[in-house]
């Protein structure tokens, strides 16, 4: 009958799909991010840290986070430069994005119950160590 031909779909070469392949999409952008820890000044029961975030992909870095996990008894006064939540021994620091090939800086202070103490038990960003420690 000539209503189901008129409910079926066009058949004229317009409506063929295109026979040139689309361009490769581009290749996503590379995100290389490391960390660096180091102890910026240390004291009696306490020192201060700083950790660098460096970028070396050709895309910013939004969403990072460090990992720091510190001694029984120890904690965090003041952190300069990202923002930080504590659960127990685990601080995670955050903080703005770090631009393509550039870095981002944050110190803390810790004060730790052992004397003499210099470091973080460990630091971590994306689950690879930090180096420096």
């Amino acid at each position: 009958t000539t209503a189901s031909a008129t409910a079926r779909p066009s058949r004229t070469p317009s409506a063929k799909p295109s026979r040139t392949p689309p361009p490769p999409p581009p290749p996503p952008p590379t995100v290389v991010v490391a960390a660096r820890y180091e102890t910026d000044s240390s004291r009696l029961f306490g020192y201060t840290g700083e950790v660098v975030v460096s970028n070396s992909g050709s895309a910013p870095v939004a969403d990072w986070a460090v990992v720091v996990t510190l001694a029984e008894g120890t904690t965090v006064d003041d952190v300069d430069d990202a923002q930080w939540r504590q659960d127990g021994r685990t601080i995670t620091f955050t903080g703005s994005a770090v631009p393509a090939g550039g870095s981002q800086t944050f110190r803390f202070d810790v004060r730790d119950s052992r004397p003499k103490a210099r470091e973080p038990e460990s630091c971590a960003i994306g689950g690879k160590p930090c180096a420096g420690l």
